[in-house]
């Protein structure tokens, strides 16, 4: 039933591209390149659910995976420069071909069972966040339902660990798998507090991954009015 990604994955530059870094490269390893601990927690899931996992393969300074592919804004200030040739490639090469893959994946799916639940995991660094937060569009079943029972089970296994849910208003990834997929899919977005990974608060790492794992709920198939 899920399908798993992970944007941020990686800072990796393409020999081809290195020159476009030249004199910025704690840019491109900073948190502004990719985020620090994502790929760590996506591959947990991975494993534990023992499913395929699609990630980025280059730095968002790139080409940012977790936008929407029509957005403009997919292009950093670096990779404005480059020629709407050299664009063009960018998205043929790594940003569709993460859609397509995610696209095949999520049919498999939903042919398999009958419905698809996409989760893309990351670790962000926000001032306030809580330490994990569920975005989901509020208009599908499948997406609320499924955030409403991993909230309940995470608060209920870890009263002390900050949890909350949230309607995702960006124009990303999400709404573009959503708009490609009208019926028999949701799409929620996994967002944990990157101290945790960086600096074992307020949650270890460790115990984080597996607090998420043990309460993470198998979507209930939604029946038809």
């Amino acid at each position: 039933m899920f399908v798993l990604s992970c944007e941020p994955a990686t800072s990796a530059v393409p020999e081809w591209h290195r020159e476009l870094f030249r004199g910025h490269e704690e840019i491109v390893s900073s948190t502004e390149g990719w985020s620090p601990g994502s790929l760590n927690l996506a591959q947990a899931f991975a494993t534990k659910l023992r499913s395929l996992l699609a990630h980025g393969d280059i730095t968002r300074l790139l080409i940012d995976f977790s936008r929407h592919p029509d957005d403009p804004e997919r292009f950093s200030r670096f990779s404005k420069k480059l020629t709407d040739e050299q664009k063009q490639k960018l998205d043929e090469r790594h940003h569709r071909a993460h859609l397509n893959t995610l696209k095949q994946r999520i049919l498999a799916e939903q042919q398999r069972t009958g419905e698809a639940l996409h989760l893309t995991l990351r670790a962000e660094d926000e001032p306030g966040m809580p330490t994990v937060e569920l975005l989901h569009s509020g208009e599908r079943d499948i997406e609320t339902k499924f955030v409403e029972r991993w909230r309940t089970a995470l608060q209920a296994a870890a009263p002390d660990l900050k949890v909350s849910s949230r309607i995702d208003q960006s124009y990303g990834l999400s709404r573009f798998l959503r708009e490609e997929f009208a019926t028999g899919f949701g799409s929620v977005n996994v967002v944990v507090a990157r101290s945790c990974f960086l600096d074992g608060k307020p949650v270890r790492w460790e115990q984080l991954k597996k607090t998420l794992l043990a309460t993470l709920p198998q979507p209930q198939p939604t029946v038809p009015s």
